[in-house]
């Protein structure tokens, strides 16, 4: 299995290692890999020019200011396909104007695979672009800053809950986690409760994985969600894992993002890049 589609963002100014961890990533798979910034200040001053009410002193700042972020997104691009085409990678750059998340959201319908960065400041776990991305159902590689490599991924832990967000992750981390040399499974609480008049099917997530080729080692790990955070980013540290797939959870209220207890705490402490599915 593989990603045939792989966009990744890039905000400015450039982040010179998520090119590069991308780039190698796209040569893997054998996927096409498309980069995207967006341009915030410009569509919020590009009005501003035109307004017959500003002063000319003003409107000069206002096109200083549009033109500094346009210099920056040139650099980005040049940067960008100097890499890809040093790989041998088939690769494209989109340019988009607006709220990142928005313009990021756009974007990913039609690809296989977002890779973006951690969340910078604790404000972006309301209204930034990965939690935007993250919670749109989109599967999403969210990358720690200064990140270097995403590859090869020699021990791979999935936090498994029987949910539908950890049945999607899992079902979307295949071409990963049939590439990782060791897979570590976390079986923890069920999520759901579900009426003691219903009769289903068990979820076999051990089957379900040999029929794909992975021989995973579980660990039973029930912890409530608060705990579950914590504990998840504490094993993958001692087990030296290279990725971490698990479900998100949140919900969007009154245009903010509010996170389930364990997603939060993992998107501000990751040390591991983690692959994440709402």
């Amino acid at each position: 299995m593989s990603y045939g589609d792989i966009l990744v963002y890039l905000p400015l100014p450039r982040s010179s290692e998520l090119v590069e961890a991308s780039v190698k990533l796209a040569k893997e798979f054998g996927a096409h890999l498309t980069a995207i910034s967006s341009l915030p200040i410009t569509a919020m001053l590009r009005d501003a020019v035109q307004n017959p009410f500003i002063r000319l002193e003003e409107a000069g700042e206002v096109e200083k200011a549009i033109r500094g972020e346009a210099e920056q997104a040139e650099e980005a691009e040049r940067h960008f396909d100097a890499v890809s085409k040093r790989a041998g990678v088939s690769h494209e750059w989109e340019m988009g104007e607006g709220d990142p998340g928005d313009v990021l959201i756009y974007a990913s319908r039609l690809q296989d695979l977002i890779i973006l960065e951690q969340c910078g400041e604790a404000s972006e776990l309301l209204h930034g672009p990965v939690v935007q991305v993250v919670l749109s159902g989109h599967p999403a590689l969210v990358v720690p800053r200064a990140c270097t490599s995403l590859l090869p991924v020699t021990h791979a832990v999935i936090a498994w809950n029987g949910s539908a967000q950890a049945s999607a992750a899992v079902r979307q981390a295949l071409p990963f986690l049939t590439r990782a040399g060791r897979v570590s499974l976390l079986r923890g609480r069920p999520r759901e409760t579900r009426p003691g008049s219903w009769r289903v099917p068990p979820l076999d997530i051990e089957a379900y994985l040999r029929r794909h080729g992975i021989e995973a080692e579980t660990v039973e790990f029930d912890l409530p969600d608060a705990e579950a955070g914590p504990n998840i980013l504490t094993f993958a540290e001692g087990a030296k894992a290279d990725l971490i797939v698990m479900g998100a959870f949140g919900r969007s209220r009154f245009k903010e993002w509010v996170l389930g207890g364990a997603t939060r705490l993992v998107l501000e402490r990751m040390t591991t890049p983690v692959f994440m599915v709402h």
